[in-house]
């Protein structure tokens, strides 16, 4: 999907926290909604005023990958885990932040369960869960992740886990077998090899979304 036609998000279930506390062994939501700007009560009303242009679409920057110099055709609006199969299995892979295709960061050698790096948008869901932080919404900058990580120095530490700028990349290169990217959840897997380098960036074409409100204050 591409920026010619906005998006406008309709929760079709808008069940409120207290229902969810007092159904909780029969609730079983995959989905917040969290993008959603309507409900079956407004879209309407909301449909009346996109139309009219009292409501416009903001922008929702997304992340390209590129596996061995090839883009990939799906981009993701939360996040990229690039994991074993088998959650239980170490990865070994290295990375670095470059700028204009320069590096701007030093090496750093990893061996951590996995890689979560995540948009604006994603930064509120699993990121935040594994103990990342939220982003503005409407930031270009993506945030990435080491999992469960196995410390090779001091110097490295500060390193697992901070930003990627609208106008950096991060390069990974990948020492294992066999491994996963999964895009924005577990349906849509690519697989890497041994030696593969990845791009991961801010780079791909925005989501134009009309969102709630509430995100945008």
């Amino acid at each position: 999907m591409d920026d010619s036609i906005p998006v406008l998000g309709v929760n079709s279930d808008p069940t409120q926290a207290v229902e969810v506390e007092e159904f909780s062994e029969e609730f079983d939501a995959t989905s917040t909604g969290y993008l959603c700007a309507a409900t079956v009560n407004i879209f309407e009303l909301m449909l009346d005023n996109i139309l009219e242009d009292c409501t416009v679409p903001s922008k929702l920057s997304r992340m390209s990958i590129c596996v061995i110099s090839k883009l990939l055709s799906t981009y993701a609006l939360n996040d990229v885990l690039i994991a074993h199969p088998c959650p239980a299995t170490v990865s070994r892979f290295s990375f670095r932040i470059s700028k204009d295709g320069h590096p701007c960061s030093d090496l750093v050698n990893c061996r951590s369960s996995s890689l979560r790096v995540s948009t604006a948008a994603g930064s509120t869901a699993a990121m935040l869960s594994a103990g990342g932080f939220g982003i503005s919404i409407l930031s270009k900058d993506l945030q990435y992740l080491m999992r469960e990580s196995i410390l090779l120095g001091a110097a490295n530490s500060s390193l697992l886990h901070g930003v990627v700028k609208s106008d950096e990349s991060m390069d990974n290169v990948w020492y294992c077998k066999e491994r996963l990217i999964y895009i924005d959840g577990s349906h849509v897997v690519y697989s890497i090899q041994h030696g593969d380098t990845i791009e991961l960036s801010s780079s791909a074409t925005v989501l134009k979304v009309f969102l709630p409100n509430p995100l945008l204050s």
